[in-house]
């Protein structure tokens, strides 16, 4: 015998398998094998005359055989299902003489057979299923059945366990009632994939009909599994939705979806049409949905999973509750229902977590987009080298300098910075250790600078013949020019007045910047540097530990990684190294404070003192790249020389990797 989780869930559930027991023992087998016998042979009649109707060829080519009498398909009797008795076909069928009637007459007849469809100028429409069409047509509405055939009607609703759904529930779903030739009644639920009208024939239809004292179900149209899977034979409920509507329940039978209409007041339910197995073929009729309720039998939560995940877990709700809809209708829980809905219903993927479909169109633009994003919002020209490794400065990424002391990081960033503002880059220049004054003079001196010194060939060569630096006394005339020009640049330069912020705290800092940032539209933030932004801001604090510095900068670090992903910046921030050995390379662990700092970076630049091997009183600089999270390329040996022209505050990058 089997379990209440082993039976079909359309047709039984805990209530009603009870009373399937019970009458187990009263089954009559023989005439149900005699009536399986029956109704085959009749329906295979009835298909073939659906078909023919409907075929290509003149029905004076087709006969229906009994064994003894081979009958024309034109001889078939003329008359409407809807005018005569539903039993006439049958009764036809079942009749040997009454064929051999309609076939003298029919040959007696000279009425022309019909144009066969694949005619020239001919396009036939797509036809119903035949047998759809044919039980569609016999079928009634539950409300408008006589009282012997209600009666039947009313104990194979009992049997079901909706016998608590009403006649408007049923009639809003065009749930029909049919009496088959052997007066045994029948469930019609009807599947569609758009808008219709009640007398409208659906696309898919399940029968389930009583059998004595069991119930059987059957599916049309009648497919081959792969066929089945590929094609869309439309979905119980379908019919009722509308542009305005945004969530529906999905359910795996039609039970549970009238239940859940029956108790919600109209809330929109679908019955899936192969229950609970996923079916792609489905998946673009809930596209436009926000939200999707799932509502599986207790032992289909897994499937109820998958679907969720199938159809974007962001937008989907799982409902884990041992009694399903059409049980607590049957028990009169209807506002349990309401309750469950509203309440227990969980997301299954939280707000904050996303899936490859929420962000699918993002990763396309990435994705053709990948050049240009690449070379962000502009590219050097007077470090053209670092094109070829860093690829550009682009939004949202946080890069990290690091150098001993004396090395040259102020030097470089401020030329740095220079280059790519004099290219129309909003910039904001937070300098924590040296004035603002002098950033700006040497930022002019830069600007002003020979641009012949930043050829490679002739800054090797040049001797005493070269333009007086600006700071000179014989270019004092000429200040106020490059002031104008300066100020004249494409990208507006803004420097942070230090001063003000003295004895701020860090997050008070990093609110301001962030102010400033959206206010005044900034692109780039160069932050010089985090020692002395942490050192300024504890300055008062007598009592603060090194441990407690390190978190300031781990904390100041956190807000500007957060600044430059949520407001698409690009902040540069120097950082100051640890004390090692003179000969030792700076390396990725020797950056100052904790390991956050370079698990932020995107990309970290570091400049590297070799004393020259042909004069030992000088020294080499070299700029490493040791982090290049999307570049894709590091520089960890001296390939990337920095000459420094004293005169001018700027340096030359060499990239010895070109020399043949």
């Amino acid at each position: 015998m089997e379990s209440p989780e082993d039976l079909d869930s359309d047709l039984y559930d805990r209530v009603n398998y009870l009373n399937f027991m019970n009458n187990m023992k009263d089954r009559d087998s023989n005439r149900k094998s005699n009536y399986r016998r029956a109704r085959d042979e009749n329906r295979a009649h009835v298909f073939c005359f659906m078909w023919i109707v409907q075929g290509s060829l003149p029905m004076d080519d087709y006969l229906i055989s009994d064994g003894t009498n081979e009958v024309p398909i034109d001889s078939y009797p003329d008359f409407s299902p809807v005018e005569d008795s539903r039993f006439e076909w049958a009764d036809w069928f079942r009749n040997p003489r009454r064929r051999s009637d309609s076939a003298s007459s029919a040959r007696s007849s000279e009425a022309p057979s019909p144009r066969a469809l694949d005619q020239p100028g001919m396009v036939p429409p797509a036809p119903p299923d035949p047998h759809i069409k044919y039980l569609w047509n016999e079928s009634v509405d539950i409300s408008d059945m006589a009282g012997i055939e209600q009666n039947d009607m009313l104990q194979l609703r009992i049997m079901l366990g909706i016998e608590r759904i009403s006649t408007e529930t049923l009639s809003r779903y065009n749930v029909r009632g049919h009496m088959d030739g052997y007066d045994q009644p029948a469930i019609l639920y009807p599947r569609y994939r758009g808008l219709a009208s009640r007398i409208r024939i659906p696309v898919g239809l399940k029968v389930i009909r009583k059998v004595g004292d069991r119930m059987e179900k059957e599916n049309y149209p009648i497919l081959d599994e792969a066929l089945a899977k590929t094609r869309f034979f439309g979905m119980f409920g379908y019919h009722m939705t509308t542009a305005s509507d945004r969530a529906v329940i999905l359910t795996t039978n039609e039970r549970d979806a009238l239940a859940m209409y029956e108790a919600t007041d109209g809330a929109l339910a679908f019955a899936l049409p192969h229950g609970e197995r996923i079916d792609s073929s489905v998946f673009p009729y809930l596209e436009d949905f926000e939200q999707v309720f799932l509502w599986f039998p207790p032992r289909h939560l897994e499937y109820a999973k998958e679907w969720g995940y199938a159809l974007n877990g962001g937008r989907c709700y799982l409902i884990r509750n041992a009694e399903r809809p059409i049980e607590l209708v049957r028990n009169g829980k209807h506002k349990e229902i309401k309750h469950i809905l509203s309440r227990e219903a969980v997301r299954l993927r939280e707000k904050g977590f996303r899936s490859m479909t929420d962000i699918r169109e993002e990763v396309k633009a990435d994705l053709i987009n990948s050049s240009t994003r690449q070379l962000g919002l502009a590219q050097w020209k007077r470090f053209a080298p670092l094109n070829k490794y860093l690829l550009g400065l682009r939004p949202g990424e946080l890069t990290v300098l690091t150098g001993g002391t004396g090395f040259g990081k102020t030097t470089f960033l401020c030329e740095y910075a220079l280059d790519l503002f004099t290219q129309g880059v909003r910039t904001l220049f937070c300098s924590f250790e040296m004035p603002e004054e002098k950033i700006l003079k040497w930022m002019l001196v830069q600007y002003a600078g020979p641009s012949h010194l930043r050829s490679l060939a002739r800054t090797l060569t040049y001797k005493n013949g070269i333009k007086v630096p600006l700071y000179r006394v014989e270019y004092s005339s000429a200040i106020d020019m490059w002031l104008d020009k300066f100020e004249r640049t494409k990208g507006p330069l803004t420097i942070m007045k230090t001063t003000e912020f003295r004895e701020k705290s860090i997050n008070q800092i990093a609110a301001a910047i962030r102010s400033q940032v959206i206010n005044s539209g900034c692109q780039h933030v160069v932050i010089d540097n985090l020692q002395f932004l942490v050192n300024q801001s504890t300055m008062s604090d007598e009592q603060s530990s090194s441990m407690e510095r390190f978190h300031m900068q781990d904390r100041f670090v956190g807000h500007m990684r957060a600044l430059a992903t949520q407001y698409g910046v690009h902040v540069t921030m120097v950082v100051h190294p640890r004390k090692t050995d003179t000969d030792t390379d700076l390396d990725i662990q020797h950056f100052g404070g904790s390991a956050r700092v370079t698990q932020e970076a995107d990309n970290v630049l570091a400049i590297q003192r070799r004393r020259d091997d042909r004069d030992r009183g000088k020294f080499r600089k070299f700029l490493y790249i040791l982090k290049n999270r999307y570049g894709g390329h590091k520089v960890e040996t001296d390939q990337l020389e920095m000459l420094f022209q004293p005169g001018t505050y700027s340096h030359t990058i060499v990239d010895h990797s070109l020399k043949i």
